[in-house]
């Protein structure tokens, strides 16, 4: 995977949004009405295959024989959305080993990762972006997808190569990441959050975010697109220990991992389009969140 040499994200769309975390958290929001079934149709029918493929055939190849043995042992569902209808709905059954990640969760990460694109290649004022992620998830009655709020053309990423180029870059990153620390909980039995305190539900995302970290460094590829979704997750009320608590610790954890060796994360593929100090910066990015949320 050959990465273009930009800045993760907008250096004042990080401080912006990390601002934001600052502030009241959103309240509860039910965000099925973001699409409509047939977009979500859509994105089930196109992205299933290929999140299996990223999963079984790119990730697999990268796997140690014991974490290829909890592969083995895990199952992939897409429904279009999941009962609470959030934008977080990546999760893995503890006891069935099936991974669940929701058609509305997939949309908006790729919509998102578009977005930034079009904004970053046509040099647009990011804040505005900032703006429509604090609304989205603070204003209980606004409900509107990412691409038609922020003025970006529904099919953006084939009017411009780089756009198309950069985003399926950014989505691909946070998929792979995403399924993999998914699969770290299975692979270490983790137990669910109901029946553990949140201090254990903490050391357990750590965990998962280490064998993510540690098998994205294998395929040499640098988590780009998580900084999106950690800004996105980051705006989420904190409820409960549930569904995946984020904390400054989990990312100043991530962050130390990138900064320690940096150089795995670049590859032959990549080398001339990715050094040492855009891995530096990434981890510098999600240290940025990481000191908003502490």
């Amino acid at each position: 995977m050959i990465f273009p040499r930009i800045v993760t994200q907008s250096k004042s769309l990080i401080i912006t949004l990390a601002s934001i975390l600052l502030c009241a958290p959103a309240a509860a929001k039910d965000f099925s009405g973001l699409y409509q079934d047939d977009a979500l149709l859509r994105v089930q029918q196109m992205y299933g295959q290929n999140i299996r493929a990223v999963l079984f055939e790119d990730i697999a190849q990268h796997l140690t024989d014991n974490e290829k043995d909890s592969l083995r042992g895990v199952d992939l569902n897409i429904p279009l959305r999941t009962s609470s209808a959030g934008l977080f709905d990546f999760s893995m059954g503890l006891e069935s080993g099936v991974l669940t990640a929701s058609a509305l969760s997939i949309k908006f990460l790729d919509d998102l990762a578009i977005a930034f694109s079009w904004y970053e290649v046509h040099q647009l004022d990011s804040q505005h972006i900032a703006r429509y992620m604090s609304r989205l998830f603070n204003d209980a009655e606004y409900i509107e997808a990412p691409l038609p709020a922020l003025n970006v053309p529904d099919k953006a990423w084939a009017l411009n190569a780089d756009v198309d180029d950069m985003s399926q870059k950014l989505l691909k990153s946070a998929l792979a990441f995403l399924l993999l620390h998914e699969l770290g909980h299975w692979h270490h039995q983790h137990k669910p959050y109901s029946v553990i305190s949140h201090r254990r539900a903490q050391a357990q995302e750590i965990e998962s975010d280490s064998l993510a970290i540690e098998v994205m460094g294998r395929m040499s590829t640098p988590p780009y697109g998580i900084v999106t979704w950690f800004m996105v997750t980051g705006l989420m009320a904190p409820d409960n220990p549930t569904t995946h608590p984020l904390s400054s610790t989990r990312l100043q954890s991530i962050a130390l991992a990138l900064k320690t060796t940096p150089e795995r994360f670049i590859s032959r593929d990549n080398q001339n389009t990715l050094t040492r100090a855009d891995v530096l910066t990434l981890a510098n990015d999600i240290n940025t969140i990481a000191e908003a949320l502490d």
